[in-house]
């Protein structure tokens, strides 16, 4: 009978390698709903969205849009800027009721997009409480990716997308995904 034993080096990657199997098991499937192209009159037409919990832990939402479009595309000459969110019940009850937070990119007075985690607040403004590190994987998807911590780590979650064009306060300027009044959940970690 030969026996094998593991040297130290080996050890602790067989041991690395057990705990990623375990994080990527244990993690949730991103949630995704899709939406009909062509249904607004913008070029912020929406047409997926997606929210799951990446290998760091951080949250990562994707909304691809039906064309390609610019960053600058969110600027405002007057009105309103543009943006492209998901908005995020914790705690309140989707969708009877406004969401808790929204997870937005914006264009920056330069053009240049900014990801927000901000908290709605009754009768005002949304307050900013954390950034989101946003990226563009095609000219047609931006990711926002943002800490649990910055929407105060729930077990569970609904969500949904949504595209609003600059410069318009009407409710036609605005595009989501699932269609409203629906919503998606997203179930973080079990409850004890």
């Amino acid at each position: 009978m030969r026996r094998t034993v593991l040297g130290p080096v080996a050890a602790l990657g067989a041991a690395a390698l057990l705990a990623a199997t375990a994080g990527a098991a244990s993690a949730p499937k991103p949630v995704a709903a899709s939406d009909a192209k062509g249904d607004v009159r913008s070029a912020l037409d929406l047409t997926r969205v997606s929210l799951g919990r990446g290998a760091d832990g951080r949250l990562r939402a994707s909304l691809t849009l039906a064309g390609a479009w610019d960053d600058d595309a969110l600027l405002a000459t007057g009105g309103p800027p543009g943006s492209v969110c998901v908005k995020v019940w914790t705690t309140s009850a989707a969708p009877d009721f406004p969401p808790d937070l929204l997870v937005c990119a914006t264009d920056d007075k330069d053009g240049q997009l900014r990801g927000s985690v901000l908290k709605e607040r009754a009768n005002k403004l949304p307050e900013r409480v954390a950034g989101a590190e946003v990226s563009r994987p095609t000219k047609r998807t931006v990711t926002l990716r943002f800490s649990q911590t910055a929407i105060g780590r729930p077990d569970k979650l609904a969500f949904a997308g949504e595209t609003t064009r600059p410069g318009c306060p009407r409710a036609s300027c605005i595009d989501t995904a699932p269609d409203a009044p629906k919503t998606l959940a997203l179930v973080l970690r079990k409850s004890s």
